[in-house]
């Protein structure tokens, strides 16, 4: 019982902090695009490259890794919700690339392009929102919809990818300068 109040604990705290990054991230973007003509100019190559970091990110997360493989395993009652996600996942991706090819050919068009960036940014902001929103869903399918022996095994999980994280974020010293 521990080990579920942990993990769903855990899964709470990441969604939590995903939603925070995401709002921080569509906050610079929402802000910077209202702001398009008194700012003279946009930092396009910047944004997409936060959005793109924080897709990264979301798949590396332990609900992409560790909780939608138990769901699927263990209940087919999150099956239409874990397609939804997908695709909102999928379309983010397919909008991120579009946005990268707008954004060449905006170098090369100029200004008449800008516009259609702007709202291509605008959806893709939309489309990753909605997929954190849904994803809340989950883990109440979660918490329900896995048994409880599989609880230990996934904060067994959720462990080894946080000594993984720390390790990967762990700075690298150079031993050849002591």
């Amino acid at each position: 019982m521990l080990t579920a109040t942990y993990s769903i604990v855990a899964l709470k705290l990441e969604q939590s902090r995903a939603r925070w990054t995401f709002s921080s991230i569509q906050h610079y973007i929402l802000g910077s695009i209202r702001n398009i003509k008194s700012a003279g100019g946009i930092d396009f190559e910047g944004m997409l490259n936060r959005l793109a970091q924080f897709e990264q990110s979301c798949h590396q997360r332990k609900m992409a890794l560790i909780v939608i493989p138990a769901l699927r395993r263990f209940t087919h009652e999150a099956d239409a919700l874990l397609d939804e996600l997908e695709s909102l996942s999928e379309a983010s991706l397919a909008l991120l690339r579009s946005l990268r090819d707008k954004l060449q050919r905006a170098m090369r068009q100029g200004a008449a392009a800008i516009e259609e960036i702007c709202a291509s940014l605008e959806q893709c902001c939309s489309t990753v929102y909605r997929r954190l929103a849904r994803e809340e869903e989950l883990v109440q399918i979660a918490e329900r919809a896995i048994p409880s022996e599989a609880w230990f095994g996934i904060a067994t999980d959720f462990l080894s990818h946080d000594a993984r994280m720390t390790k990967a974020m762990a700075p690298v010293h150079d031993d050849e300068e002591e």
